[in-house]
């Protein structure tokens, strides 16, 4: 009898494929990563995606600590030489962008003056809730934005002005309504344009001397016309940084963080981000915390000129909103 030998082959075991395999994938997220951060920055404002991408382009790089590890326990060095330089990229990132100094000590012969600001979202149905919040913040002026009729009818109805008797308002439907309201009385207040976006000014006197505010709420950048005008408001704002021994603030939503180009471009003009001065943790104002996803982007700013000093910066929860608070205190040099 003859004996039959089996001559069946079999393929890789999956085993094998999935070791041969791993590598490509390694490698792809690796490039992935380094092509969303790279876009990020070199290119961030050269299309709308890519405005959109940039401030969380360095969150991605979270994933490259998963990559590492894998890479490691795989053996695979090159691969894990690159997620190791993308987990170093991540923290510098997170080092340049979010660390902060903390609070500052006043100044002798200073006046303080805390600024508060919110945007009360269109539609919000609490605005009575974020009045009560308005009333009992401490704040000496408040910048809103998103300040729609109805959200203005509910603020005076919860006796805002009772506490804030000076304002310039300038509500309107849709995004783009703004109020500064104040325990302090205001001079050469004024709703104005900005690029085709109404915003709103007033100046305060303290310690003799005056501080102009400025509501800013920059238009989202989320269309091709919108980024246009986003980034032409963000230049105008650039160009307000006043004069030797005047002071300014720029306070409200820009709709950017300081990753973008154009935001970055006043902090290089002279502007001083209140937040990174004297900030506590990270700031992150967006979103407001939407069920599981908590704020990871610092969109509202406080922008300072010489010769004020920021002393503390702070988040507080805004009911009904998706952006919350910030709040900052300000010291006001004597005028001389």
């Amino acid at each position: 009898m003859k004996t039959v030998e089996s001559t069946v082959g079999y393929g890789p075991s999956r085993t094998g494929r999935s070791a041969a395999v791993l590598p490509w994938v390694l490698r792809a997220g690796a490039a992935l990563l380094l092509l969303v951060v790279v876009l990020g920055h070199v290119a961030a404002e050269n299309a709308v995606v890519l405005v959109a991408v940039t401030p969380v382009a360095g969150w991605l790089l979270v994933l490259a600590v998963p990559l590492t590890v894998v890479a490691v326990l795989r053996r695979q060095r090159v691969e894990a030489a690159i997620a190791v330089v993308l987990c170093l990229a991540h923290v510098t990132w997170l080092a340049g962008a979010y660390c902060t100094s903390g609070p500052q000590e006043a100044p002798g012969a200073t006046a303080t003056v805390r600024l508060l600001s919110a945007n009360l979202k269109a539609g919000n149905s609490a605005v009575t809730s974020v009045a009560r919040k308005l009333r009992d913040s401490g704040a000496d002026v408040l910048s809103l934005q998103e300040v729609t009729p109805e959200h203005l009818a509910r603020l005076r109805k919860a006796g805002l002005p009772g506490t804030y008797p000076y304002s310039v308002i300038d509500a309107l439907p849709g995004f783009h309504g703004s109020a500064i309201f104040s325990k302090l009385p205001l001079t050469a207040a004024r709703a104005f344009d900005v690029d085709g976006s109404p915003m709103t000014t007033a100046t305060i006197t303290r310690g003799g001397r005056t501080v102009r505010i400025v509501a800013v709420h920059a238009v989202a950048p989320l269309s091709g016309t919108n980024r246009t005008r986003w980034r032409a408001q963000l230049a105008s704002l650039r160009t307000m940084l006043p004069a030797e021994n005047s002071a300014t603030v720029l306070i409200g939503d820009f709709n950017a963080t300081l990753d973008h180009r154009s935001l970055a471009d006043l902090t290089e003009a002279g502007w001083r981000d209140a937040f990174t001065e004297a900030g506590e943790g990270f700031g992150f104002t967006y979103p407001n915390g939407w069920g599981p996803v908590m704020p990871m982007l610092r969109l509202d700013h406080a922008m300072v000129s010489e010769p004020l000093t920021v002393l503390r910066a702070e988040t507080g929860d805004n009911p009904g909103s998706d952006h919350r608070m910030l709040a900052v205190d300000i010291a006001v040099p004597a005028a001389s």
